[in-house]
């Protein structure tokens, strides 16, 4: 798997691989540890270890947010459902916001 990562989706990873049970680093902890400013920049690695299959999880609820690899096949299962979620959420405004498209238009 890590063979097809580029050199800072690999300091990702190995930062995220570090973390203990339970711990998350928030992107602003990740992109100290990288030295790096640019949170585009940052999100895009993201995206890019998700693609490639590596298992980046995150959180965002209320003052707890971060990021972590999966340490098991339900952790995994519970972001995946989330992200589910989500996308089932914003479909329906796309929809609504089509119809009312119609009307107004």
């Amino acid at each position: 798997m890590h063979e097809n990562l580029t050199n800072d989706e690999l300091r990702v990873y190995r930062i995220l691989e570090g973390l203990r049970e339970s711990e998350s680093l928030t992107g602003s902890q990740i992109m100290e540890r990288l030295m790096i400013k640019d949170r585009r920049y940052f999100h895009q690695l993201i995206f890019e270890l998700r693609l490639k299959g590596v298992p980046v999880v995150s959180i965002k609820s209320g003052n707890h947010s971060g990021y972590w690899l999966a340490r098991n096949r339900d952790e995994l299962a519970s972001y995946l459902h989330d992200k589910e979620q989500y996308i089932a959420t914003h479909k329906k405004i796309i929809e609504a916001m089509r119809g009312a498209a119609e009307v107004i238009f």
